[in-house]
């Protein structure tokens, strides 16, 4: 069991101005800050030499101010800047469970499943002029839910003389094996008739790989 603490000062973050009687104002202030607390607890479970189980789950704290550069200019090119706010980092994450394991089974096979489930990332309610409504980043996204699998086999090839001698791991991994529904956008925009609706859906699919082990 571990735990984990880290605060961030001085951070540079842009705030948008607007005073009586002059324009309005971009001001460029090293007043930023963030911080993030993790509590992480891990339990590992080992029947056997061709069997071993992990469960590690995580609650964390991520908040700071949202107008940092890197928050705002890295993403977007031409960034829409709104009045910036102390809330929850767009990473914040308050409850994580992963569970990862490795098995060897018939035909030599070793099979690694991981399974991983999450909190939902946040995301900010927005009007029509791209402002916030209501806290930033106070809604979520669906809680994510992932079963990835990783199958592989070490083997030799002896009919081809430069590789003989090396051993040989061919591999098939499947991510999101259940295929959740697990949404990557959302419309945020209160003026939108889809609002709160959640589109872009990461799909399951299929890798393969094979390699020189020694």
């Amino acid at each position: 069991m571990s735990y984990l603490s880290s605060r961030t000062y001085n951070l540079f973050i842009t705030n948008p101005q607007q005073t009586a009687g002059a324009d309005p104002v971009l001001l460029l202030t090293n007043t930023g800050a963030s911080r993030y607390d993790e509590a992480e607890s891990t339990v590992r479970l080992r029947a056997s030499d061709k069997a071993d189980v992990n469960v590690s789950y995580v609650h964390s704290v991520a908040r700071g101010d949202l107008n940092t550069l890197s928050e705002v200019y890295v993403p977007f090119e031409q960034p829409v800047i709104r009045a910036n706010a102390y809330a929850n980092l767009p990473a914040n994450i308050p409850n994580r469970l992963v569970t990862w394991g490795r098995f060897k089974i018939p035909w030599k096979i070793t099979a690694s499943p991981v399974f991983d489930i999450h909190s939902g990332f946040p995301y900010s309610a927005v009007d029509v002029r791209q402002n916030y409504v209501g806290v930033p980043n106070s809604q979520r996204f669906p809680t994510f839910v992932s079963l990835d699998l990783d199958m592989s086999k070490d083997f030799h090839i002896k009919f081809l003389p430069w590789i003989r001698n090396h051993t040989m791991r061919g591999a098939l991994r499947i991510f999101n094996v259940t295929n959740h529904f697990n949404p990557r956008d959302v419309y945020n925009s209160i003026a939108s008739p889809f609002f709160g609706h959640f589109a872009g859906l990461q799909h399951r699919s299929y890798d393969t790989a094979l390699s020189i082990i020694y």
